[in-house]
């Protein structure tokens, strides 16, 4: 299916914008978008199917930003983005990805053998490749958790931003009864790096004021069975996408 069809203003309010003929005889108004991940190759895509001129710039030699999906296994492999959270119309990506005729495996059904959001259950083993007792993780579990209702009382004290490392440091300096020792603190930093591969970014750079502020879309999870892939090469279908091509700055004028 054509990705104009899929993601175009022209389905939301039902107006053709614009004539094939119009697109060619026409002065078309032009725009570079900077960066050809999901968010820049929607933003592309939605620009050229409303009759602007878009050139792409982007500074890797690949399309997708954080979306790579690998396929050196003879199957895909999303190495970034894998899921999508919230099959709902709400989720501008779910009817894109229906559209395309994608499949999702639902992650969030009792039958589902990927549903980890139970941290609590999982197998932990250490890098001897002995199990972690399993109450260690419960209770490292317990104490993460009073961790983060702590980090909430500096969020209210403070207040300027910082990030929730910074919360976390100060809360162990103020109540060194949460400290962790020997196996119970690599357990923690097992929690910790859970939490920052949900926000794909390191624990230093995610905001102590908004990291729990999500709006949590209905319809579940769904994990992208042949990959993200698809998705950004329907976005870019026919778009103009300089790779290798890295900005030093941008200069506003205005006009």
């Amino acid at each position: 299916m054509d990705p104009k069809e899929l993601f175009s203003t022209n389905l939301i309010d039902g107006k053709i914008v614009a004539s094939h003929i119009e697109r060619q005889c026409s002065p078309l108004p032009s725009v570079i978008v900077i960066g050809a991940g999901i968010s820049g190759l929607a933003a592309a895509r939605s620009l050229y199917d409303a009759s602007f001129e878009v050139t792409i710039l982007e500074s890797r030699d690949r399309l997708g930003g954080r979306i790579n999906t690998d396929y050196s296994f003879g199957c895909p492999v999303d190495m970034g983005a894998s899921w999508l959270h919230g099959v709902c119309n709400e989720n501008p990506l779910a009817p894109l990805i229906r559209g395309l005729g994608l499949t999702l495996y639902r992650t969030s059904g009792d039958d589902s053998i990927l549903y980890d959001h139970d941290l609590e259950s999982c197998m932990l083993f250490n890098t001897d490749g002995h199990q972690v007792p399993q109450q260690i993780v419960m209770d490292v579990g317990e104490t993460f958790k009073r961790i983060l209702e702590e980090t909430g009382k500096v969020r209210d004290e403070d207040p300027d931003d910082m990030s929730v490392q910074q919360a976390i440091s100060v809360v162990l300096n103020s109540h060194p009864e949460l400290r962790q020792q020997g196996l119970s603190h690599e357990v923690l930093q097992w929690y910790i790096c859970r939490m920052e591969a949900w926000f794909a970014a390191d624990a230093d750079m995610i905001s102590l004021k908004t990291w729990d502020q999500e709006h949590v879309l209905s319809g579940g999870h769904g994990l992208m069975v042949e990959g993200y892939d698809p998705v950004i090469k329907a976005l870019a279908k026919n778009l103009d996408i300089r790779l290798n091509h890295r900005h030093a700055c941008i200069i506003y004028r205005m006009t």
